[in-house]
């Protein structure tokens, strides 16, 4: 059957119709059948054919076992986020041609998908899940639960929650026995996460940690771990000067290990924990610093520009100017990369810094605040809810204002 699918490939790849393949070695329905596995064969035909293709078949039946090594490879290297790792196994599986003729061929698909996902591009990644669904009907085990990983992962993605609550019905029907990565418990916690059910991605985080420990995957580690920090940095009645110790050691942490990705995470989230406490000079320089660390256009590059915009607003940091230039750059990223959420993120900080008190009152009601209850971005909806029906308030439109109060 594999000999077949080669015999294949290497026919569409020179341009060959069955007939023509086959003539003065056999016929055209046998080319056929040989192809679809379907009907033995001699090995004098196959070496007539292969000769036509100008293939040596044993040769490629001995590269396929590489090939899964490599994808094995490429897909631990897709784990540990190893950089340079990744770039050559994908280089160097982008130079066989049996991977598309054998059975890993879904799997090769899928694990460019996730490197797509890697390097933040979500279109890429969907085109080749869309082939993969439309074209593999027939996956192997691990392959289907592959499928269903990468899925989740893409979801996670999206800035709208109704994904995130789709990528945790895809990720929940992963069967571990038959897949064996346990690393997507930190996709399925990051997925409730979102959601804001925090017991069930404490749960998830707990085990994905001690996967990631057992298998000194000490990137994953370290997320898991500021994850675990978020949650808890969420009660209110958590030691501030602790969680601040927590955050310092894991970027360390990442200092030691060369982990610039992890620490732009932690910093950013540091700087969160000092804005929620108005503390908006420390705050403004984490916001910083983390924004050096993320990859332009990214979602996690608009992330931090916007709360670094947003802090200096607040703190009343920074020429107007200046901060009207990155809000006009924050919505041009936005818009290349189709990034609604993060345009109207923007286009508030933009009506606040010109003061056009009318523009910002009636974007807040008229688009930002459907945008956010669409996508069940509760905080948002909580902070811009609360600035509305402040608004309201002081404009005695009670009616408006008892209507939003249901929300924050």
């Amino acid at each position: 059957m594999v000999v077949g699918k080669i015999i294949r490939f290497y026919r569409e790849r020179a341009g060959l119709t069955q007939s023509q393949l086959g003539e003065g070695i056999c016929t055209t329905t046998h080319v056929s059948k040989i192809e679809r596995g379907k009907t033995a064969y001699s090995d004098e035909i196959i070496t007539l054919l292969s000769e036509r293709l100008n293939i040596n078949i044993q040769e490629e039946l001995a590269y396929l076992q590489e090939v899964k090594r490599l994808l094995q490879e490429w897909h631990n290297a897709l784990i540990l986020r190893r950089k340079t790792q990744i770039e050559e196994l994908r280089e160097e599986l982008g130079k066989s041609t049996v991977v598309h003729a054998s059975k890993y061929a879904a799997r090769y698909h899928l694990l460019m998908a996730r490197y797509y996902l890697h390097h933040n591009k979500l279109e890429e990644a969907n085109a080749l899940i869309k082939r993969v669904e439309k074209e593999y009907l027939d996956k192997m085990p691990f392959d289907s639960n592959l499928y269903l990983h990468i899925k989740g992962i893409y979801y996670l993605g999206s800035s709208y929650n109704e994904d995130h609550q789709k990528a945790i019905s895809v990720l929940n029907q992963i069967n571990l026995k038959e897949y064996g990565n346990k690393e997507y418990y930190y996709h399925l916690a990051t997925a409730y996460f979102l959601i804001d059910s925090k017991v069930l991605s404490y749960y998830y985080i707990e085990k994905a940690l001690k996967y990631f420990k057992e298998s000194n995957n000490f990137l994953q580690a370290n997320r898991a771990e500021a994850m675990m920090l978020l949650q808890l940095s969420s009660d209110i009645y958590s030691d501030f000067d602790f969680i601040v110790d927590r955050y310092k050691n894991l970027i360390n942490n990442c200092e030691q290990y060369g982990l610039s990705e992890n620490k732009g995470l932690l910093m950013n989230n540091l700087g969160y924990e000092y804005y929620n406490r108005k503390l908006y000079d420390v705050a403004l320089q984490y916001f910083e610093e983390a924004l050096t660390l993320a990859e332009e256009r990214s979602n996690s590059y608009l992330t931090r520009l916007y709360n670094y915009i947003d802090c200096s607003i607040e703190g009343n940091f920074g020429k107007k100017r200046f901060l009207l230039r990155k809000i006009k750059e924050g919505l041009e990223d936005a818009k290349v990369s189709k990034n609604t959420l993060h345009k109207t993120l923007f286009m508030l900080l933009k009506y606040r810094i010109e003061e056009n008190d009318a523009a910002y009152y009636q974007f807040i009601e008229t688009v930002a605040l459907p945008q956010f209850y669409s996508g069940k971005h509760m905080a948002l909806i909580k902070r811009y809810g609360k600035v509305l029906f402040k608004h309201y308030i002081e404009n005695n439109k009670h009616e408006k204002a008892t209507e939003i109060s249901m929300y924050i």
